[in-house]
């Protein structure tokens, strides 16, 4: 073998095609926005494996779909967008395979949910339902509410994400939260004493 430099099929990177730093630029993009994605995802599905399999794949699709997303107004809204979609077709997904799974009683596979399991499940039930009502009757107050409690974003952040003012945002998140209470039955937070 002689010391002459061998072609290794690589490019050098200055030699990088279009389309390597677009992909670049893609993975960046998910490397920044993975922990918001994974948020949402554990806030609906409540387990961190089923998350992450609803996140990789609306990644998968969001990949696809690159060129649309960098030309988007708002990317991470748009992303986020797939996410929610992902998220929801991941149930959908699972009641359609669910006939065709066959249970087996191996060790070391995923036990049963237990009577337990169940009831500490059942304390979440009126939040969900509320959530879903506050979604489908004033979105901009539910999503306000999403980023700021489970997003634990900022004011600030949640007004640049979704484009309104600061006030608006303190004002849907108080609006949001009063519905939820009202929809959940719960008493308004008082300044304390019973009066």
């Amino acid at each position: 073998m002689t010391g002459s430099t061998e072609s290794h099929g690589l490019a050098e990177p200055g030699e990088m095609p279009e389309r390597s730093r677009k992909q670049q630029s893609f993975q960046e993009f998910i490397t920044q926005h993975h922990p918001e994605f994974m948020r949402h995802a554990m806030s609906r599905l409540r387990n961190l494996h089923d998350a992450d399999e609803a996140v990789q794949i609306a990644a998968v699709k969001m990949h696809t779909k690159w060129t649309v997303i960098e030309a988007h107004a708002n990317p991470p809204a748009l992303a986020m967008e797939m996410v929610r979609t992902s998220v929801i077709d991941y149930y959908r997904r699972r009641a359609r395979l669910a006939d065709r799974e066959i249970p087996l009683a191996v060790s070391g596979l995923p036990r049963t949910p237990s009577a337990d399991d169940l009831l500490e499940l059942r304390g979440y039930e009126r939040l969900d339902k509320a959530r879903a009502f506050l979604e489908e009757r004033a979105p901009k107050q539910a999503e306000c509410v999403r980023l700021r409690f489970l997003e634990e974003r900022s004011i600030t952040e949640i007004a640049e994400y979704l484009n309104i003012t600061t006030n608006a945002t303190k004002t849907n998140i108080h609006l949001g939260l009063k519905a939820l209470h009202a929809l959940m039955n719960l008493p308004e937070p008082g300044k304390g004493g019973d009066s």
